[in-house]
């Protein structure tokens, strides 16, 4: 596993990160359900761990909390080996405090995380994403505080526009507050849109990017090719199906490129991304080890640049 730093910070990440968002039941009363069940989870993670991820990414919204129970059991008896990141912002109650960014949620779901998590600590804590109803100002004290605490190491931010990110570091530096030192968007080779302000805006700022649906909902791993497999995200949802043929010559070009190198489309597509500028890490999903396995050989080499120029024009 190659290790890098989390932006300009001093934390080193693994170039492959592993998600949390499908452990536990998929039916919590509120976030998200989820699809592997508590024995999968724990061995998933655990060879996570022994493939040299680091990093492990998740959120209070995840199955209600249960993935990150789930999560604080795997690393019981290994904590100072892992990297844990988990976010905050969405409805975890009935409540009208019970969401948001405002002081009182924060505060709230940080002890509620620490507690499911086992630990007394939190290596990243991330806003999952901007409440509109709550000042920056308001939310980034609060931030500043649990770090005053010890309760969190590092601050991050997910699926922020670039503006509301830049006005964050703006308010950060006037205010002496500390800067998020990463963002989570969405990034891939079949959705770009970072490119256009986020990821320069990183570039300038010294953000690392963590990307989340890195293969597109498995859209870049090649199983597709011949229509939706029983129990895939694409039998469950038509539009996978849709983008494959937007996709088609793209995707051609991607196997193409595996056959090349002797990797697996998978393999390609994810070490195409995680060699793309501020890029920290990608996080995958992984609902069985062999898939686990199979993500983590896009790391330790490099796509040839004539490739990865082929690929970066497919899929323009």
């Amino acid at each position: 596993m190659d290790y890098v730093r989390l932006g300009n910070s001093g934390l080193k990440v693994s170039r492959i990160s592993l998600g949390c968002w499908i452990f536990g039941s998929d039916s919590p009363t509120y976030g998200k359900p989820g699809k592997v069940s508590v024995t999968d989870s724990i061995r998933i993670i655990e060879k996570a761990l022994d493939l040299g991820i680091n990093f492990i990414d998740n959120a209070n919204r995840y199955t209600g909390g249960e993935a990150e129970e789930i999560l604080g059991k795997a690393i019981k008896g290994r904590r100072s080996d892992v990297v844990v990141a988990t976010k905050v912002r969405g409805r975890m109650g009935p409540g009208p405090n019970d969401e948001g960014l405002s002081r009182v949620h924060i505060m709230r779901e940080v002890e509620n995380s620490l507690r499911r998590l086992g630990t007394d600590y939190i290596d990243l804590y991330q806003a999952h994403s901007v409440d509109w109803e709550t000042p920056l100002e308001e939310t980034l004290r609060a931030f500043e505080d649990l770090i005053s605490q010890g309760k969190v190491r590092y601050i991050g931010c997910s699926n922020f526009p670039a503006w509301v990110l830049a006005k964050s570091l703006w308010i950060s530096d006037v205010q002496h507050f500390t800067k998020f030192v990463s963002i989570q968007p969405v990034y891939s080779l079949a959705n770009r849109e970072v490119e256009k302000e986020i990821q320069p805006l990183c570039v300038d700022q010294g953000i690392g990017m963590i990307l989340y649906s890195p293969l597109a909902g498995g859209l870049l791993s090649g199983k597709y090719e011949n229509g939706a497999p029983a129990g895939s995200r694409g039998a469950a949802e038509p539009r996978m199906i849709e983008q494959v043929r937007r996709f088609e010559k793209g995707l051609g070009i991607l196997k193409e490129t595996a056959h090349a190198t002797g990797k697996t489309p998978s393999q390609v597509a994810l070490n195409w991304i995680i060699n793309r500028p501020a890029v920290s890490s990608a996080i995958i999903g992984a609902s069985q080890v062999e898939q686990l396995e199979e993500n983590v050989g896009a790391v330790g080499w490099e796509l040839p640049v004539e490739l990865a120029q082929q690929l970066d024009q497919a899929f323009a």
